[in-house]
Order: structure tokens, then C-alpha cells, then sequence
């Protein structure tokens, strides 16, 4: 099985995604997944500060173990035994929010 297929594999998975939308503090997890792209639309409710990926896997045995696979099919990715490069991936695929409209009545 190819890189492309193991990152599949571990993500595409929306029981998962709503285990860790609740770790995080989370309504809603989002993902795109496809082409060796991934991308995650997470929403939280008002005054919720989203919980880090480390703080959580410090945690929960079972994220550790899944960062530590995931670290290791990603591209540029991040070896979980040395924290920082956990942090420093996240920092560097986190898209700063620009804005977030409602439409009202629809």
C-alpha cells in the first residue's frame, strides 16, 4: 500500500472524526479528502478554544498511537516522540480564519 493510500486509509474515517471532534471541543468535523489534498472545516461553538492535537494525545493512548502512524505518512509530516515537530506541523496547515458569514432564512 502507497503513502497516498495508508493517509487515506487512517483519515477516511467518520467515526474517528467524530471522536476527535469531541476531544477537541467541536459541533462539527468537515473533510475534504482526495488527491493527496486534505482539508478540515471544524466548527466550534461560541467561546470554545479548541483543544491542541498534543494536549489531547497526552491524554488519550489511542490518539498518540494514531498521530503516530499519521506522522509518518504524511509529506513534511512530524515524528510524535518529539512533540515540537507535532506543534510545528500544526502550526504550519492551520489556515487562519478570514471570516465566517451566516446567511440569514436559508
Amino acid at each position: 500500500m502507497g503513502m497516498e493510500d495508508q493517509f487515506n486509509s487512517l483519515l477516511n474515517d467518520p467515526e474517528t472524526g467524530r471522536r476527535f471532534a469531541e476531544l477537541m471541543g467541536a459541533t462539527r468535523n468537515i473533510l475534504f479528502l482526495g488527491n493527496g489534498i486534505m482539508v478540515r472545516v471544524m466548527e466550534f461553538p461560541d467561546g470554545v478554544t479548541p483543544r491542541t492535537l498534543t494536549d489531547i494525545a497526552k491524554e488519550n493512548i489511542e490518539v498518540a498511537s494514531f498521530l503516530r502512524k499519521l506522522g509518518r505518512v504524511i509529506d513534511g509530516g512530524f515524528d510524535y516522540d518529539q512533540p515540537k515537530t507535532l506543534d510545528d506541523f500544526s502550526k504550519k496547515v492551520t489556515v487562519p480564519l478570514a471570516y465566517d458569514v451566516r446567511v440569514q432564512g436559508r
